[in-house]
């Protein structure tokens, strides 16, 4: 006696049916995406009645933008018994206004000369202490607002910061 074996196959669900619910998950996730953008990034801040709200470029006024003298600069300099040393310095110059941020960038050959000729006058046992690079700073930056006051007019330069100093 032969004994019969069945098996019982489910039949597979139609593969139209599986994209259709595949296709609407697919797009309200992306609804919720985009809801979620645009409540985040772009939906205009409310403002209150009688309330000035700072305009996008008034606000960027305040906030300080940066600028770097890139390549770094390498200077040759004496101590004060006439050795030789270097200096390869790289430095950022800050404003707040961006008019002054471009004459940085439009006249940076003629700034990264003059602060050349400046730093290679520094005496190494001045540069060496905390107060002589302060004022190494201090005379870059006031060297630099003169060259953009004089070639563009620009007045603003408020700071200038070394982002890599080595002396040897």
């Amino acid at each position: 006696m032969a004994e019969e074996h069945t098996e019982t196959v489910e039949a597979p669900a139609p593969q139209g049916k599986k994209k259709l619910i595949l296709i609407g998950v697919s797009g309200l996730v992306l609804i919720a995406i985009g809801v979620v953008v645009w409540m985040t990034i772009l939906a205009p801040e409310p403002q209150a009645d009688g309330d000035a709200a700072p305009t996008a470029a008034a606000a960027n006024l305040d906030s300080p933008i940066y600028q770097s003298l890139h390549p770094p600069l390498v200077v040759n300099f004496k101590d004060k018994s006439g050795d030789s040393h270097l200096m390869q310095i790289t430095m950022e110059v800050m404003s707040r206004k961006q008019s002054v941020i471009n004459a940085v960038r439009e006249h940076t050959p003629a700034i990264r000369n003059a602060l050349i000729l400046l730093y290679g006058g520094a005496v190494f046992e001045e540069v060496d202490t905390r107060a002589g690079k302060e004022k190494m700073l201090a005379d870059g930056r006031d060297e630099i607002a003169r060259i953009v006051a004089e070639a563009s007019g620009e007045r603003g330069v408020e700071a200038l910061y070394f982002t890599a100093l080595v002396i040897q």
